[in-house]
């Protein structure tokens, strides 16, 4: 009998000893130097457990999590991956406007690919303005195409899980406009300059990649505005 209640002893040892490994936190306190606090937040907030918790010092530069081992140890190399000095990117933006031939030709006007005068159903383009936008990651980019048009956008690394939806891992090497915003600028009538938002959306660009985004018909309804970005070589990150 004594024997029997040892094994049963032992057996429940055993299962709590287990119980609390499986039960088992730890906390780890992350100091950030080139990421914000709120970016890495957004980025780390989703490898959390149900039971992982996360607590911002901003003023401090810090973030602690708390969960299970296993997402500690995730955690620390996304944030190893993020907290990195910012790398360079080149960007060149043209901003076209698309209409009707005129009889003989236009001084501004550029040669598109077929399939853009496809896309967008017109007969011929010219370029309102174009800009060379270079710096680091991070940052608030802007400049001025023609003397009417503005463009802004945060540039930044993408973050993407390890595994993709489509079974493969994502390419890499990719960067991401944020917050990309086309505004028509003009002076008011007491002298100050005036925005209108034409266009907002996000950007995803490979190296050497050209992308097209229609920004809806021109101040004249028969023609088309075309953003135009195109991604250079990118630095280090």
């Amino acid at each position: 009998m004594l024997r029997r209640s040892l094994v049963f002893l032992v057996i429940a040892v055993i299962a709590a000893s287990v119980s609390a490994t499986e039960g088992q936190t730890m906390s780890r306190v992350f100091r950030l130097e080139h990421v914000s606090v709120s970016e890495a937040s957004d980025a780390v907030q989703g490898l959390l457990s149900d039971t992982g918790s996360l607590t911002l010092q901003p003023k401090l530069s810090r973030i602690v999590v708390q969960d299970d081992p296993e997402i500690i140890a995730r955690v620390t190399a996304l944030i190893e991956m993020l907290d990195q000095v910012p790398g360079s990117y080149g960007i060149r933006v043209d901003l076209l406007e698309g209409g009707k031939a005129l009889p003989y030709g236009s001084i501004d006007e550029v040669e598109v690919e077929e399939r853009l005068r496809r896309m967008y159903k017109v007969d011929s383009f010219h370029r309102i303005g174009a800009s060379t936008i270079e710096g680091v990651l991070g940052s608030r980019a802007q400049a001025e195409l023609g003397s009417s048009f503005r463009v802004s956008f945060v540039p930044q690394v993408p973050h993407f899980s390890s595994e993709t939806p489509w079974g493969s891992p994502d390419p890499g090497n990719r960067l991401q406009l944020q917050h990309l915003v086309l505004e028509r600028t003009e002076l008011a009538s007491d002298g100050t300059l005036k925005a209108n938002e034409i266009l907002r959306t996000r950007v995803l660009l490979s190296p050497n990649q050209t992308v097209y985004i229609g920004a809806g018909n021109s101040e004249d309804s028969e023609k088309v505005l075309v953003l135009i970005v195109h991604a250079r070589e990118f630095g280090s990150y």
